[in-house]
């Protein structure tokens, strides 16, 4: 069990509890780890670095993101509206103030140094991600024989799945691999710690991404919702199952919802205060939601974003307007859907019955997701607790109007979690397609951009794999209930579904 925030080697006797040390691994595979940190730094002074080049006379050649935010950070300090400078391509911030303020000394430094510095963080939040990862599957998979019989190509098509938009992210400067290490930190403290300190350490984690993105607030909130329906439903975190003393439901779901709450509070309102003025903070508060937060239901009008309908958005809604624009194009005779301007509403999906028929598919999503929360919640499986987080992040990248191809790192819980469980439960050829499908489509994305981008692949497809996966869990609904299941660590995933069934 993994108790303590700074722990990162802890040996707890309990019959329950996997020893893991994230720093005897990297002793032991030290010449991997090495090989990987000495690629990353070539690729960051050959690449990420030249991208920060700033050259007034060909500005097109700065291809980073991150000054996006070290200028804002620095306008916060200087007297300018952090919400109207923009780097030399004249892109905007477009987050609530924290993430600027964090950085903001970087601005300081030279837009080379200033990219390479985030990239290290990147990577070892990267690094970080992987450890959380271990030390979650040894805690929900803690039977060595059930980890043993769960194929070594389940782990390598999660790399695969969530690598392209994590390096994606390194290279451009963003912050996704910081949300989701953030958001994998904080699920493992409320859902694996003992003492009420990592519940409530773990819900201030978990406040974090959404005081730097907002949009993890969906994973977030369903962590503590899983809390609240296991602790109601007496099946209990799998990390507290099995003490001599079950822990109380203040324990199990007030810690992490007052952390949760007090994070928010931290991060959104009295850490920026402190920096910039308690008036001044609300006041960039303010404009942010009118800016960003009021138009998320419109944002090709607005264009809040910067080219919001380009291929590379590939949430439900656009990768929709995408393809119906290229179909109506292709095969009816339409408008050009390359050369189309968006803000004039003149294609064939701005009809109003699209935008009415979109609604109901994202508040369909999200009711699936909360059968997946309620079945997870009651179920003692502890991989389907980690399947309903998982598929969370995949809900966001769903529902959110902006889902850029670097955004889908949130693919990473879903794609080690879906496929585990379904192999658990005997559910061997489910779990080769909802592993495989995410890898082709990511894959496809990135290599063929212009092509997969335009029909809206990767936005569809993710779309289709998130429903196939909630079908799955409702259709195993049964044997995800069953006690069983539960108790039965030792026995083979085929015997526990027979057992189910």
């Amino acid at each position: 069990m993994f108790t303590l925030l700074p722990d990162y080697c802890s040996n707890v006797p309990s019959s329950h509890d996997v020893y893991y040390c994230p720093i005897a691994e990297v002793r032991r595979h030290w010449a991997v780890f090495l090989g990987l940190a000495v690629g990353l730094a070539i690729w960051s002074g050959v690449d990420v670095a030249r991208r920060a080049i700033v050259d007034a006379r060909h500005p097109s050649g700065h291809m980073t993101d991150f000054t996006v935010y070290t200028e804002a950070g620095a306008a916060f300090f200087d007297g300018r509206d952090p919400y109207e400078v923009a780097n030399v391509r004249g892109w905007k911030y477009l987050y609530p103030p924290l993430f600027a303020l964090v950085v903001a000394p970087l601005a300081h430094l030279s837009t080379p140094w200033q990219a390479t510095v985030w990239f290290a963080l990147s990577a070892l939040m990267a690094f970080g991600c992987y450890f959380e990862l271990r030390r979650l599957v040894l805690a929900f998979v803690p039977s060595e024989a059930d980890r043993q019989s769960a194929p070594r190509w389940l782990f390598f098509t999660a790399l695969l799945a969530a690598l392209f938009p994590a390096l994606n992210c390194m290279q451009r400067g963003q912050m996704g691999v910081a949300l989701i290490y953030f958001l994998l930190l904080g699920f493992r403290l409320i859902w694996l710690g003992k003492s009420p300190l990592s519940s409530l350490v773990g819900g201030v984690l978990l406040s974090l991404p959404i005081a730097l993105k907002l949009t993890p607030a969906l994973p977030a909130g369903c962590a503590l919702a899983l809390l609240t329906i296991a602790a109601l439903s007496r099946a209990g975190p799998v990390g507290r199952r099995g003490s001599s003393r079950p822990a109380s439901l203040a324990q199990e779901v007030f810690f992490p919802g007052l952390g949760l709450v007090a994070g928010c509070l931290l991060f959104l309102l009295l850490l920026p205060a402190a920096l910039l003025g308690w008036n001044a903070n609300l006041g960039y508060l303010h404009t942010w939601y009118e800016k960003v937060g009021s138009h998320v239901d419109d944002v090709r009008q607005n264009d809040f974003g910067g080219d919001v309908a380009s291929m590379r958005n590939q949430s439900l809604q656009n990768a929709v307007y995408r393809s119906g624009n290229w179909f109506a194009h292709k095969f009816l005779n339409g408008p050009d859907d390359v050369k189309m301007d968006v803000t004039l509403a003149a294609m064939p999906m701005d009809a109003p019955m699209v935008s009415q028929v979109l609604r109901a598919l994202r508040l369909a999503a999200l009711l699936g997701l909360g059968a997946v929360v309620v079945i997870a919640g009651r179920s003692s499986q502890p991989l389907l607790h980690g399947v309903a987080f998982g598929l969370a992040g995949v809900a966001t990248l769903v529902v959110s109007p902006v889902s850029r191809g670097h955004y889908f790192v949130f693919w990473l819980p879903a794609v080690v979690f879906v496929p585990l469980w379904l192999h658990q439960i005997g559910r061997a050829r489910a779990a080769l397609w909802l592993a495989v499908v995410p890898v082709v489509l990511t894959i496809a994305h990135y290599a063929a951009l212009r092509y997969t981008g335009r029909v809206g692949l990767l936005g569809l497809g993710t779309t289709v794999w998130y429903f196939a996966t909630c079908h799955q869990v409702w259709i195993a609904r049964h044997a995800a209930l069953a006690p069983t299941l539960a108790t039965s660590t030792d026995s083979r995933p085929e015997e526990l579904a027979i057992r189910a069934a």
